[in-house]
């Protein structure tokens, strides 16, 4: 364990959390209190720093990518980051959105500084520090911003029983969409075809997926409505 730490300058605490998490494998223990890491922990552990530090990613899609049970390559690992930086935004595009500090961007909005604490803490938006003070910026800013109008203007508030944890469900259900998307655009695409194809087709891939889950939701709703129920997935197999 001290020859890792001192190789991925990442602590013992640190490395535990991985395995737990199933990031990393467990190592090979040949006795009781021994463990032993080969040199793909030292090259998985770096990735995973990589990944966070450039990219930004939070550690349930990097598990997707570098995970214990992943199913990339290093190949088509190293593929999908080549693409880093290469792919705009959606919400970016036409109207770039600039850190702006917590407080200020919460009176923009109207919503509380709490409630954008706890979007955060649910994954939904990231909070970084410019300049000293706390801040949301890119996407992270369009989202609160969507979020304050469905509160606002769509009617979901307080007193109806809405709150920043009805994000829950959309978080976790797209973070596991990521991890699949990942998994089948790394080994069906990004590791062959050129960096610029790559590219394009990661690009329009996210911009028609976006369109069509759109769709399909909404086609899912109204079946539903019209129905009058919800069925679970029995009671739906059973009929």
């Amino acid at each position: 364990m001290k020859d890792l730490e001192r190789a991925t300058g990442v602590g013992r605490e640190t490395i535990r959390f991985y395995i737990r998490e199933g990031l990393l494998p467990e190592p090979e223990r040949p006795g009781r209190n021994v463990a032993w890491y080969d040199a793909a922990f030292v090259e998985r552990i770096l990735l995973i720093k990589r990944l966070q530090a450039e990219r930004y990613l939070p550690l349930s899609v990097i598990k997707g990518i570098v995970g214990a049970t992943r199913e990339l390559s290093e190949v088509e690992s190293r593929a999908l980051g080549a693409l880093d930086g290469k792919i705009q935004p959606a919400a970016e595009r036409d109207r770039p959105h600039p850190p702006e500090k917590l407080p200020k961007l919460a009176r923009r909005i109207g919503l509380p500084v709490a409630e954008l604490r706890e979007m955060a803490k649910l994954g939904a938006v990231e909070i970084v520090v410019r300049g000293g003070k706390q801040c949301l910026e890119g996407s992270s800013v369009a989202i609160a911003e969507t979020w304050a109008r469905l509160r606002g203007e769509g009617g979901y508030s307080d007193e109806l029983g809405f709150s920043a944890q009805d994000l829950a469900i959309y978080v976790e259900m797209v973070e596991w969409l990521t991890r699949e998307e990942i998994r089948r655009f790394g080994s069906r695409v990004a590791a062959r075809v050129d960096p610029e194809t790559a590219r394009r087709m990661a690009r329009d891939g996210i911009d028609r997926m976006n369109e069509l889950i759109g769709l399909l939701r909404e086609s899912s709703l109204l079946r539903a409505l019209a129905v009058g129920r919800v069925e679970d997935d029995a009671a739906g197999e059973a009929s």
